[in-house]
């Protein structure tokens, strides 16, 4: 079992409201705690193993005059869960084929070059939405915080995907853990997505603009600027259309700034939320709003202000917001929040 006292702190948060618990011990790659129900003993027993199953643990319990031993420990390993193989291979699957579902042209990959122009655009998109949910996890598992293996999003739109998602088993006890677990991603995607962006803008062609038909993508600062560098000046009425590896690259972008967005509990919220607390709720309002406002030019944002406003747009508390932000994790914060500004995109796509 590794990092103990961090699994104890863990597993403590999700027993705290059951039981009084008045000592933890580490043995044998199991945490044991002696406790004390506060309520209902059966009850409270299925709540906890309900909650400890969910995470990916087991508990034995034995009673003697001083309360309640119960011991946990991980469950056995079942390898890999069907349901997050199978979200991975569909979402393969739609992005691959993402221009036939699009456009309904069967006769797309009987193109030259087309199978793999999607071969290199699926790789490229998956990598960077690999990395994006694979950093939130390592990152989560440093700090203790249990978290599920990523949920891919099969779509049937121009992409193949709606991204990954990755589920928080346990509370975030400090603020410091909130900006640790929600920078990594975003910044661990933004990397590979500059790479994939930098490769395919050198492959990229210069066409006449406004060709019939066409999608017109929009451009953040940072891909103004690596165009011009990887490029060059682009002539009048002209433009550059994008190579595979660039379009996912581009794709990856906007992916990290609508995951930036300091609103609920998307990364931006978790970030925002740790450096300035409960603050964040004036930011989220003034984001809601200007979302409607650039939803007239783009009503891509009003779908996302939609699901953002079901699901809450202010940030819960941690379980200890009074504990000191280190320097390193203002540090990833505030980078974080740069690459949000400079991949801020205000009308993504014109058809």
């Amino acid at each position: 079992m590794k990092n103990p006292e961090l699994l104890s702190k863990s597993l403590y948060y999700q027993l705290a409201d059951l039981f009084e618990i008045t000592a933890i011990y580490s043995h044998n790659n199991r945490i044991l705690f002696r406790a004390r129900p506060y309520h209902d003993k059966d009850e409270s027993l299925r709540q906890m193993r309900k909650r400890l199953a969910a995470s990916g643990f087991e508990a034995n319990t034995n009673e003697d005059t001083h309360g309640l031993l119960i011991a946990v420990q991980e469950s056995p390993s079942k390898g890999l869960p069907k349901v997050h193989i199978i979200l991975f291979l569909a979402t393969l699957v739609t992005m691959f084929f993402s221009p036939v579902i699009w456009s309904w042209n069967l006769d797309y990959f009987k193109q030259q070059g087309r199978i793999m122009e999607q071969v290199e655009f699926t790789l490229a998109l998956i990598a960077i939405l690999l990395f994006h949910e694979f950093g939130h996890y390592l990152a989560g598992k440093r700090r203790g915080v249990l978290m599920s293996l990523p949920y891919f999003i099969p779509a049937p739109n121009i992409v193949g995907t709606f991204g990954a998602i990755i589920k928080s088993r346990s509370p975030f006890t400090n603020r410091r853990d909130l900006i640790e677990v929600g920078a990594t991603g975003p910044i661990a995607g933004f990397v590979v997505s500059i790479i994939a962006l930098s490769i395919g803008l050198y492959h990229s062609e210069i066409i006449p603009a406004n060709i019939e038909g066409g999608i017109t993508l929009g451009d953040s600062l940072l891909i103004k600027f690596l165009a011009w560098l990887i490029i060059g000046p682009i002539p009048e009425g002209h433009d550059f259309f994008l190579a595979p590896a660039a379009f996912a690259g581009w794709v990856g972008l906007l992916v990290t700034m609508i995951n930036l967005l300091p609103l609920g509990q998307l990364d931006g919220g978790h970030i925002i939320y740790g450096l300035i607390g409960r603050k964040q709720r004036i930011i989220s309002k003034f984001f809601v709003v200007l979302m409607m406002v650039l939803g007239f030019w783009w009503q891509g944002w009003w779908f996302f202000g939609l699901l953002i406003f079901l699901f809450g747009i202010n940030h819960p508390p941690t379980l200890n917001d009074s504990i000191e932000i280190s320097k390193n994790a203002r540090i990833m914060g505030w980078a974080a929040i740069l690459i949000f500004i400079i991949c801020f995109i205000p009308v993504p796509f014109v058809f």
